[in-house]
């Protein structure tokens, strides 16, 4: 019989309706503790987390050696140490793009929102002040999406959808990506390729799309705010990290951050005193805040759940496991 331990719940399972196969004992973890991993990983085959819980740390891999793959739910895996991994050869797979839709409708959402002030004018009208807010907003203007100039920072999975997606609502998107793609990708998505600064400088709206990595942390700082054009929006539904939030913060308390949407803190849950969370109702109105749900749909945890199963059972198989982010393509083959 072989053993899955999942930090994912049964529950989602059952939400997602996949079946657990006869033969698979799964034990659903729920104690994150390094000793409580360890533990419930004793002679288990293969461990399935997700990418933003438990951290799998290097103490946790060296005392888990009967795992064969390690399998995140999820794109994301900061929160494991692959390089240790990679050193036991034991494999990290992910389930890159089963979200990406998801994420990419969401930043289009919250663009809208931003560029419409949906947030303020929902509130005042519901306050009771639906003439006045209405004369306002006319007076000052509202934003669309047509003739904006998009840069997108990472041209992956969901940099790519949001660009299809912005190119046919009208928007003119540039990108920053350390990886260039292929002038043919350029020319079929109608995005035009740019260094990191002159991205910040010539855009209206940054949209941030990339995993978080030792480059990629603060990324956007003081200094790279300060670039921007003023008034311009800053959207980030990649990890908290990639963003000095109390840069940010200070940005849009002086104004010149036109708006922001965030969907990861960092730390996260966020505590009381978070910059963020503690803005003048000015800098606060310009600011849409979520709950790292940009990826969160019941369609997208079937999905990545669904690929997740599907690479654990080829690699039960015999086969090599897919979407491998440390390198280590051949896992050890499970006992039975």
């Amino acid at each position: 019989m072989l053993k899955v331990v999942s930090y994912l719940p049964q529950e989602q399972f059952i939400k997602s309706k996949i079946k657990i196969l006869p033969g698979w004992d799964f034990i659903f973890g729920k104690d994150h503790g390094e000793k409580e991993i360890i533990e419930a990983c004793r002679e288990a085959n293969f461990l399935l987390v997700t990418a933003a819980n438990p951290p799998i740390t290097a103490r946790i891999i060296q005392n888990i050696p009967s795992v064969c793959l390690l399998q995140v739910f999820g794109a994301g895996f900061d929160k494991i140490d692959v390089d240790t991994a990679r050193e036991l050869s034991l494999p990290v797979a992910n389930t890159p793009g089963q979200n990406a839709t998801t994420v990419a409708e969401f930043t289009i959402g919250v663009l809208v929102a931003l560029q419409r002030k949906i947030l303020i004018s929902n509130r005042e009208v519901k306050a009771g002040n639906h003439a006045s807010i209405e004369r306002e907003l006319i007076k000052t203007g509202l934003k669309e999406i047509r003739g904006t100039n998009i840069g997108l920072v990472g041209l992956g999975a969901i940099g790519r959808l949001v660009a299809r997606l912005a190119t046919f609502m009208g928007a003119n998107v540039s990108y920053y990506d350390p990886y260039r793609a292929d002038k043919s990708v350029e020319e079929e998505l109608k995005v035009t390729y740019c260094s990191f600064q002159e991205l910040l400088k010539n855009n209206e709206v940054i949209s941030l799309h990339l995993l978080l990595n030792k480059d990629t942390r603060n990324l956007i700082s003081r200094d790279e705010l300060a670039l921007m054009k003023p008034g311009a929006f800053l959207i980030n539904t990649s990890r908290g990290e990639i963003v000095d939030q109390a840069a940010l913060a200070e940005a849009l308390e002086r104004g010149h951050i036109g708006g922001a949407a965030v969907d990861h803190f960092f730390p996260d849950p966020p505590p009381a005193d978070h910059p963020l969370l503690n803005l003048s109702e000015t800098a606060n109105d310009r600011l849409i805040v979520t709950s790292h749900i940009a990826g969160v749909t019941a369609g997208s945890f079937a999905r990545m759940l669904r690929e997740a199963v599907e690479n654990i059972q080829r690699v039960a198989a015999g086969e090599s496991p897919k979407y491998v982010v440390n390198g280590i393509t051949k896992a050890r083959f499970p006992n039975s």
